[in-house]
């Protein structure tokens, strides 16, 4: 038995710890995501690659522009402090 976790369960384990502590590294040294991308493609000699990722940016933002709703102001009297209860009724509860 234990013959066979050593050889069929322990390899698999490591692996996988593996895996997990170098994401964790990549993660903690930042070494990866956009930014790095961005750097990547302004030291790259292509006009073209250039511009690519300046309209990926682009859309991106508006993309997240996009989806953020206006803030619109609000209109009639507040909401009632308790609800079912009118303001008045709550003013009156408090005198």
């Amino acid at each position: 038995m234990v013959a066979w976790w050593r050889r069929k369960v322990v390899p698999r384990a490591r692996r996988a710890w593996a895996a997990v502590a170098a994401r964790l590294r990549a993660r903690k040294t930042g070494s990866g995501g956009i930014l790095k991308l961005h750097e990547d493609v302004q030291t790259c000699g292509y006009k073209d690659v250039q511009v690519m990722f300046d309209m990926l940016t682009s859309e991106l933002e508006a993309a997240s522009n996009a989806q953020k709703p206006p803030p619109s102001p609000r209109k009639g009297p507040p909401p009632p402090a308790w609800p079912g209860r009118s303001a008045s009724a709550a003013v009156a509860a408090a005198q």
